[in-house]
């Protein structure tokens, strides 16, 4: 017994290393592009670890010294671009030279973690850009119902007093029920197991994916299906949606698409669209917790961000509270009325430019043969990944005046100051300079509903409450960072009341 133990030790560390060598010797060469870090092949994997902790300088770094930079992760490198120039080249390019969809899949496995159909078949995002925003409008009191008994539920607030509330931790709740109230309605929209099973899948893709990941790439398909999370959360979801989609999928085949009272919500516009096995009960309860995962954690970490923003940078509360007044006497609530609330809008933009939630966007794999050659003469290749150094683009002082400053009227007055084409400074519009929600034809698919809800709450919490930091000497709480990822500070508190009378 000894032995075989023995020899099958031998013949894994052979593997192994076999892997490792191989690894070593067939790598991309990518010696032209300058590494910010260690670039040796053993002393990479410091600078892989340096990267985690200090992602932001190093990317900043690569910024200010050159166009294209190289940082290294555990299990490969990752280019970096910058300049209107290439970063249009890569928005332009074919899905054929620089594929989102192989980028997507590879750094959260998506087949693995969330089934191959998701992007064999994405249906889910024309529903995601087209059914949620033409519809938000029909739904938009519900929304805003949600919105103002999920303050309330989680707030409590009783008097003039001032109340501690865990930033993050009930933004994710409020973002959650505010979605869902549009995805799948009531009441399961505040069912707090369903609401968790969300959370927690988001977080269990990303780190079985880190654990895919670090395999190496042969032993991916064997061991990966084993970490997925997909099957456990795939049975949890189904006994919340399971039967509610079933009988879904009962009335369209007894009164097709057009029945009396057919709920206008995600389970309905996925119907719409969805053809064949797509139309089972797994596959739409599957692809509505793939919405979640990508709808809830953005937006979430987005307003927390805001929150803080809000409490530490406070001089332009008084501006924006009188615009929510002045347009709600004069038109109520509604989707058009929000998207009047130019300064309201602009503040979020702010938000998004200085606390972004992550420093680099727009993720694509080369996997054009023999790679993909930017203008400036720089071949990056096959195989490798391609990023947009945002952060620094919204820090450079030549595209945005005193960028270290938190200004939350900038793009209000740039709209004003451009009416011809002010619309390319609202919150959810993109382009060469404003990069946090990507830009082109695959930029964030839902980013006008979330401007929208997110517009909303910020709105309401100027009507209904007053808000300061729990530590106004210590100043906005510390984001978190891990590698080019910014977290809003989980353990942070954020101070409300009921806004008091003038």
């Amino acid at each position: 017994m000894d032995d075989y133990l023995r020899l099958a030790t031998y013949g894994t560390a052979t593997v192994m290393a076999a892997y490792v060598l191989k690894s070593i010797l067939y790598a991309p060469n990518l010696n032209s592009i300058p590494a910010i870090g260690p670039s040796g092949v053993f002393s990479s994997y410091v600078g892989a670890y340096q990267y985690l902790v200090r992602g932001k300088d190093m990317i900043q770094e690569g910024y200010e010294k050159y166009r294209v930079f190289r940082v290294p992760l555990i299990h490969r490198w990752d280019v970096i671009i910058s300049g209107r120039e290439l970063v249009e080249e890569l928005r332009a390019s074919k899905e054929e030279e620089l594929s989102i969809r192989e980028a997507f899949n590879e750094i959260l496995q998506t087949n693995m973690t969330m089934g191959p159909n998701i992007l064999g078949n994405p249906y889910h995002i024309s529903v995601t850009r087209v059914g949620m925003t033409k519809n938000l409008d029909a739904r938009f009191n519900e929304v805003r119902d949600e919105i103002m008994c999920t303050f309330a539920d989680h707030l409590k607030l009783e008097g003039n007093e001032w109340k501690a509330i865990p930033a993050q931790a009930t933004v994710m709740q409020m973002i959650c029920r505010t979605g869902n109230r549009l995805f799948v309605g009531l009441p399961l929209c505040r069912n707090v197991d369903y609401l968790n099973l969300n959370f927690e899948f988001t977080i269990s893709v990303v780190m079985a994916a880190q654990m895919i990941n670090i395999l190496p790439g042969f032993l991916r398909p064997i061991l990966g299906p084993w970490i997925s999370p997909l099957p456990k959360y795939l049975r949890r979801a189904n006994q919340h949606l399971g039967v509610l989609v079933t009988e879904r999928l009962q009335m369209e085949e007894e009164h097709g698409n057009a029945y009396p009272g057919r709920p206008n919500d995600l389970i309905s516009w996925l119907l719409d669209v969805a053809e064949g096995d797509e139309r089972t009960v797994p596959a739409l309860v599957q692809r509505i917790l793939v919405i979640n995962f990508g709808a809830v954690h953005t937006s979430a970490n987005t307003f927390t961000h805001a929150l803080f923003n809000l409490a530490a940078f406070p001089a332009s509360v008084t501006e924006m509270r009188e615009e929510v007044d002045r347009i709600v006497k004069e038109e109520g609530w509604s989707k058009v009325s929000v998207g009047k609330m130019h300064k309201i809008d602009s503040f979020l933009r702010e938000s998004q430019r200085y606390s972004g939630n992550s420093i680099t966007s727009m993720g694509r794999k080369v996997v054009k043969p023999g790679g993909f050659t930017f203008s400036d003469g720089t071949t990056v290749p096959e195989g490798c990944f391609v990023n947009i150094a945002v952060g620094p683009t919204h820090s450079n002082p030549d595209v945005y005046e005193n960028p270290d400053e938190f200004d939350a009227l900038r793009f209000y007055r740039m709209r004003t100051e451009d009416e011809e084409d002010s619309l390319r400074y609202q919150f959810s519009a993109t382009n060469l300079d404003y990069l946090s929600w990507g830009h082109g034809r695959h930029a964030c698919p839902g980013r006008f509903f979330a401007s929208t809800s997110l517009k909303t709450m910020l709105a309401h919490i100027l009507v209904n409450y007053d808000v300061k930091l729990e530590d106004e000497a210590a100043g906005r709480p510390l984001n978190m960072w891990f590698a080019a990822i910014c977290i809003p500070n989980g353990k942070a508190n954020v101070m409300f009341r009921k806004r008091q009378a003038v």
